[in-house]
């Protein structure tokens, strides 16, 4: 009960204590406030000296690996507490082994250690704590939470089709593979000679054909060769049918995730763009560091967090690096539903800022028309495109219909087996 009741049943105890001229009543009533008074400071007292440190084996796994959590509760102050109950929050859904929750006796100084381990069966950015302790006086008139000032966070990679059930051997050799219709050229892949014409660059000049023939003569050069590509992954909200969003979501995350690594394993560059939220930004927890007197209280503070406002995309810049894919990855476990840039908004927000010698590689699932005109507009500016289309029969028809037009190749992902029988050959072109 709030000390506000307490004192308002006092407070009418005493005005018929003193109507009936009970004194023994009055005083029955004084010692009773006397002891909500005592059993106040002495509840705030005991959870006020309470040091908390929690460690975690693992912050990235992958999914079905356990990690180890370690919860730590230290008395600071000089007075035991005659009890207190411990709880550390993690995800209702992961199975535990191992007791989260203790009761214990805390003396000066002396501290009580928890220790379990938790699977971790879904891609995620999940939290760990905040740790919970419940205390109160010896009267049992008062009851007090208070949480610790630390959570912690896991992240889940998400699922990873292996580039050995690709046979990149077989289908797509390892480094640079020629396109035709590059609009640039590359310096370092010389053709043949020719007259000099009007408009050549300078710095195509052959000064040693030249000075042979007295005659100025420029190199030409091969096409650009592919160096990866850049994903366009859309998580918007209103882009996924109620009917199994969830799943075609991480489905569509799996894609992403399996197309990074098959380009980085082929040794090309690769990044990704999205318009998803990042699940680090909207875990926002506050812990406030003040007791209440009930559990639903507690509760709703612990899963109180604040809603992402990101409107701008979430992006890895295309780049050629060992652990290019492991940052995609990494990313790609964070993410969640957007609600911002839907895809052709994705798409005009940032082309201006990607490679013209990486592919563009749109995951999404649905194609419009809008979306169509945009992703015809990027091929005849040079974009090499391939679209991967998330699990959906009938929109893989219209996809494809509205995609035609415009010479676009396009990947229906109905499962992630799916994802095994690609050619890697063909991504890009």
């Amino acid at each position: 009960m709030k000390n506000g009741a307490w004192f308002i049943v006092a407070g009418v105890a005493l005005g018929v204590a003193f109507i009936a001229k009970a004194p023994y009543v009055a005083f029955a009533v004084y010692t009773f406030l006397l002891l909500v008074v005592l059993a106040h400071f002495s509840s705030v007292a005991w959870l006020a000296g309470l040091d908390c440190e929690r460690s975690i084996s693992e912050t990235t796994v992958r999914q079905g690996e356990e990690v180890v959590v370690k919860a730590k509760v230290t008395n600071a102050r000089g007075w035991p507490i005659p009890w207190i109950f411990l709880e550390d929050y993690h995800p209702p859904d992961f199975p535990r082994n191992g007791a989260n929750k203790r009761l214990a006796v805390l003396m000066p100084g002396r501290s009580v250690e928890m220790e379990y381990t938790l699977l971790c069966p879904r891609r995620g950015y999940h939290r760990v704590g905040p740790l919970l302790m419940e205390s109160g006086d010896l009267f049992g008139l008062q009851r007090r939470f208070r949480t610790g000032e630390r959570q912690d966070y896991v992240s889940v990679l998400p699922t990873i089709a292996y580039m050995d059930t690709f046979n990149i051997a077989a289908k797509r050799p390892l480094g640079a593979v020629r396109i035709s219709n590059r609009v640039y050229q590359d310096p370092t892949r010389i053709n043949s000679i020719r007259e000099y014409r009007p408009g050549d660059p300078l710095n195509t000049i052959h000064w040693k054909a030249t000075a042979r023939t007295g005659a100025l003569h420029v190199k030409t050069f091969e096409p650009s060769t592919v160096v990866g590509g850049t994903l366009f992954l859309d998580l918007h909200e209103d882009s996924y049918l109620p009917d199994r969003r969830e799943e075609r979501m991480e489905l569509a995350i799996t894609t992403a995730a399996s197309i990074a690594y098959l380009l980085q394993m082929s040794g090309e560059q690769v990044g990704l763009v999205t318009n998803a939220r990042d699940a680090a930004e909207v875990a926002q927890y506050d812990v406030r560091r003040e007791a209440v007197l009930s559990r639903s209280e507690m509760d709703a503070a612990v899963s109180e967090e604040e809603d992402s406002t990101r409107i701008s995309p979430l992006s890895v810049a295309t780049a050629r690096a060992p652990v290019q894919a492991r940052r995609i990855i990494e990313n790609l476990a964070r993410v969640l539903p957007g609600r911002g840039l839907d895809a052709v908004g994705l798409v005009m927000a940032e082309f201006r800022r990607l490679p013209r010698d990486a592919a563009l590689l749109p995951v999404v699932p649905q194609v419009t028309e809008q979306l169509a005109l945009t992703l015809g507009s990027m091929k005849l500016q040079g974009f090499n495109v391939s679209v991967f289309f998330i699990s959906h029969p009938t929109g893989y028809e219209e996809a494809a219909r509205l995609l035609a037009p415009h010479h676009i190749n396009v990947f229906h992902i109905n499962t992630a087996r799916d994802l095994h029988e690609l050619n890697p050959a063909d991504i890009g072109r």
